[in-house]
């Protein structure tokens, strides 16, 4: 038994960092997109519709079905905004104009926008330590936006603020989840119904922009960079159930800190992003803030199952 559980922690580490490398690299990957003429919508699209294709010939593979009753398709539809829809285009359009380490710490930042919500939403409890990681990621954020010289160019600073609806978009989805969601459904059903009808959401929103992304034969670099993200994104939601399955969500919480850390070195290596003495304590004060919030998660979690 020792054997089997020591080979379940191990495969559960080894997914956990792969996770977070996975969602961190997408940070990179999409600054390339957008800085190289693809529109954040029409990539929008394509990070919804590629992965979507995906996970349903997984789901029908696993002969899962998605339940379209009234209450389902308003819960695709809810999260399929507020999850995808939203947070993603916000998170695109920024992408062109910030580095990606900063938007990788901004984004990043959901699991301490999630709690507060979540104490609003009664689904929570007050715990001054994880209401400290709130301060610290506050003060982070300040540090990022108020110094002139945290960013490249002050102009930045509007583009961090425009960012943080995407963790808020993110918090509110996993609130509304934690509400709503039926106790029957199963993650793979739920992320497949979210990706379909966030998908058609897109639509209306790309072809009133003009912004549909059309593939070039012979592919050209953008090209390629969009399938590859579309690929990464698809084995990350793989990686993400299998985690969820052997680790629980408790422990998937912490990915969060492998996805900034991965986003910083990616935006060093590839955009040469040059962390100041700001900006890194404000990755330093962020990292501490995911730590308590989700550590003292996992004791709180720990305390109600023994109970």
């Amino acid at each position: 038994m020792s054997s089997i559980s020591y080979n379940r922690s191990a495969l559960s580490i080894t997914i956990f960092i792969l996770l977070g490398i996975v969602w961190g690299t997408g940070y990179s990957i999409a600054r390339f997109a957008m800085t190289n003429g693809v529109p954040p919508l029409g990539y929008s699209f394509w990070q919804s519709l590629g992965p979507a294709i995906f996970l349903t010939i997984i789901t029908l593979y696993r002969h899962h079905s998605l339940q379209l009753t009234a209450s389902n398709v308003r819960f695709y539809l809810v999260c399929g905004l507020t999850g995808i829809v939203i947070p993603n285009t916000s998170m695109y359009f920024a992408a062109a104009h910030l580095p990606a380490s900063i938007l990788a710490m901004v984004v990043n930042t959901v699991p301490i926008i999630a709690y507060p919500m979540a104490l609003i939403a009664r689904l929570e409890v007050f715990n001054w330590i994880r209401a400290l990681g709130i301060v610290l990621a506050f003060c982070g954020l300040m540090l990022i936006i108020l110094p002139a010289s945290s960013l490249p160019s002050p102009d930045m600073s509007l583009w961090v603020l425009s960012t943080l609806m995407t963790p808020v978009s993110f918090a509110f989805c996993s609130i509304y989840i934690a509400r709503f969601r039926q106790k029957d459904s199963d993650t793979l059903s739920l992320t497949t119904g979210m990706l379909i009808f966030s998908s058609l959401l897109l639509i209306p929103l790309v072809l009133f922009a003009d912004s549909f992304y059309l593939f070039h034969f012979p592919f050209t670099t953008p090209d390629w960079v969009v399938l590859l993200e579309i690929i990464l994104s698809s084995i990350g939601y793989l990686l993400f159930f299998q985690l969820i399955r052997l680790a629980g969500p408790v422990f998937y919480s912490l990915v969060d800190t492998i996805v900034v850390l991965t986003g910083v070195l990616w935006g060093y290596v590839i955009f040469g992003e040059q962390l100041n003495k700001w900006t890194i304590t404000a990755a330093c004060l962020i990292l501490n803030a995911l730590l308590l919030a989700t550590c003292q998660q996992k004791k709180v979690t720990v305390s109600t199952e023994n109970e």
